[in-house]
């Protein structure tokens, strides 16, 4: 009787050490999504801010091609702004982005040469 309540309290053990294990697993996945959430709004706050700051220093007659220019000048900085990434650092060329950027370019200039015809 008394090996088997000893056998039951190692088992027991055993188990509640796996939980401990796993416990600190998630504890720890859940403390880097926090610090990844916590940098990710920091250069979103950081972006929405350059981005107002550079409207604001724009002449308000330029407003034919300014939304292209800023998605082009993001994409200079090193961020996406295709819709399956915007806004996430790239580390290299995006096709998608390049993509995007063309087609805008091509309706600008499109305006630009209806506008003057």
């Amino acid at each position: 009787m008394v090996e088997e309540i000893i056998s039951l309290l190692a088992h027991f053990q055993e188990e509640l050490q796996v939980l401990t294990n796993d416990f600190q697993k998630m504890k720890n996945t859940i403390y880097n999504i926090y610090k990844e959430n916590e940098k990710l709004k920091e250069e979103n706050q950081n972006l929405k801010k350059l981005l107002f700051t550079k409207e604001e220093e724009e002449e308000p007659d330029q407003e034919g091609g300014m939304g292209y220019d800023n998605l082009t000048r993001l994409y200079k900085e090193g961020f996406h702004v295709c819709h399956l990434n915007f806004g996430e650092g790239r580390e290299s060329d995006c096709l998608f982005c390049m993509g995007l950027l063309d087609n805008n370019l091509d309706e600008v200039e499109e305006e630009d040469s209806g506008a003057k015809s």
